[in-house]
């Protein structure tokens, strides 16, 4: 899609219909101006019949020429006019103009139009009271038309002139408006990805331009978090990775330099032991950056959280079995709205910490329930559990108990669940197990508000 202007297209536009609007009413001006110097030429002649009547019957004759003669030279409006005497129903004619025939311009009183040598002409007839006297007074039509066109032409001249006007009114009026985009812009422009701080213009907004400016900053925001997610994930990777790596290295160059086949054996099983950490370590690393607040929205939908749980627990079965452990699962119904992956991610992060942190012929209890503060998720454990420090602890990214050095884990579990919770509008809480019904072990719990499901709907 092309760009275009916005101050050119508004400028454009309302040039355009003010424009329309303009020549509407100019033209309106101009037809009503011409209707208005129509009738004002009637009432002239209808002034000038009944001074041309009240002259006759006073017998001054001789001054009908000269008023007649002062009219059409103050107008330029050429005139004819007839004077009639009236007996008996013979016409004696009084007076006329030059080149007026002798002949009756009309037959009766009011306004008549008529070809007289070619041209046609606006009469009006008027009858004195007693009928004796009948006077007839005329004015070129097309004379008439240029002068009330002139007339109009003259009052339209200011609108002819202002239109130009008007558009610069526009463009500077439009310019004005649109100044707090420009500063937006610039301020955009202005803006380092080292940081990202939300757009504060110099001057103030339009309400029309406020949910821009709001969706801006919150996109800043996402961006902003975006990044720190970016560099976190970064610096984790290099801290994480690091001592894998060397280990690694080590390893390969025990295998390489092991002199008996069983050594060379053992230090390949260790090179094996260090990639499956490495590969737990990257797997744990991509899910918590899918999990960021940058990540798009979640699909919610109805679903069972009891059957996740029973998924989870059949997959993971196999494992804890072959350690020597019990896994237990514990559910009743329990629909909800969420995402059904991040849920599976989330229990099965869960349990499989506490096979990590369990020891072998140990217990694990998973535990699904619908209570008064919504649907209650708890994975339990006789492990050797942690102290209430060490649990206020476990929110951070690598955090691990001290129990944890004889495990394999990488110290993110926690830290994808927490995230998961938070998702959900869940609350995630930690304490001592309830399997051993002592301070060992530590119980997991995360609990999902009714409240969230109803939002999500």
């Amino acid at each position: 899609m092309r760009p275009y202007a916005l101050r050119s297209r508004l400028i454009a536009i309302l040039v355009a219909v003010v424009g329309v609007l303009w020549v509407g009413a100019a033209a309106l001006s101009f037809r009503t101006a011409h209707h208005e110097a129509d009738a004002v030429f009637d009432a002239q002649l209808v002034q000038m019949a009944e001074v041309l009547l009240a002259l006759a019957s006073a017998g001054e004759a001789e001054h009908v020429v000269h008023e007649l003669e002062e009219h059409a030279y103050r107008y330029a409006l050429p005139l004819r006019y007839q004077v009639w005497h009236v007996d008996d129903g013979r016409m004696r004619l009084l007076a006329r103009s030059v080149q007026t025939p002798a002949t009756p311009l009309v037959s009766g009183a009011g306004f008549v139009e008529q070809i007289v040598d070619g041209s046609r002409w606006r009469f009006f007839g008027l009858a004195g009271h007693e009928g004796e006297l009948f006077v007839v007074v005329g004015q070129d039509h097309d004379r008439r038309y240029d002068v009330a066109t002139e007339l109009a032409q003259h009052l339209l001249l200011p609108v002819g002139l202002g239109l130009p006007l008007m558009a610069l009114a526009v463009w500077w009026a439009v310019g004005r408006a649109l100044r707090p985009l420009a500063a937006t812009a610039d301020a955009v422009a202005a803006m380092s990805l080292d940081a990202l701080t939300p757009i504060r213009p110099r001057e103030p907004v339009p309400t029309e331009v406020a949910p821009l400016m709001r969706a801006l900053n919150r996109l800043v925001g996402r961006v902003a978090a975006a990044l720190d997610t970016e560099r976190r994930f970064t610096a984790d990777a290099a801290h994480e990775l690091r001592t894998p790596l060397a280990a690694l290295r080590v390893q390969a160059q025990v295998a390489r330099g092991a002199k008996d086949h069983t050594a060379r054996e053992r230090a390949l099983d260790q090179v094996l032991a260090g990639v499956d950490r490495l590969n737990h370590l990257v797997e744990q690393l991509l899910t918590l950056a899918r999990l960021e607040p940058d990540a798009a929205a979640d699909d919610f939908a109805q679903l069972e959280l009891d059957r996740i749980a029973e998924s989870v627990c059949a997959e993971l079965a196999p494992a804890a079995l072959a350690r020597g452990q019990t896994l237990t699962l514990e559910a009743e119904p329990a629909p909800m709205w969420g995402n059904a992956v991040w849920l599976a991610v989330l229990v099965r992060n869960l349990v499989d910490n506490a096979l990590r942190y369990t020891p072998a012929s140990g217990q694990v209890v998973v535990s699904v329930a619908v209570t008064d503060a919504g649907v209650c998720l708890q994975v339990a454990d006789d492990g050797p559990g942690m102290t209430a420090q060490e649990r206020v602890q476990l929110r951070g990214r690598f955090a691990r108990g001290l129990a944890a050095s004889t495990t394999d884990g990488v110290g993110l579990g926690l830290s994808i669940v927490e995230r998961i919770s938070a998702r959900h509008t869940a609350r995630l809480s930690f304490d001592s197990g309830r399997v051993r019904g002592d301070s060992g072990g530590l119980t997991v719990s995360v609990v999902f508000p009714s409240t969230c499901a109803r939002a999500r709907q």
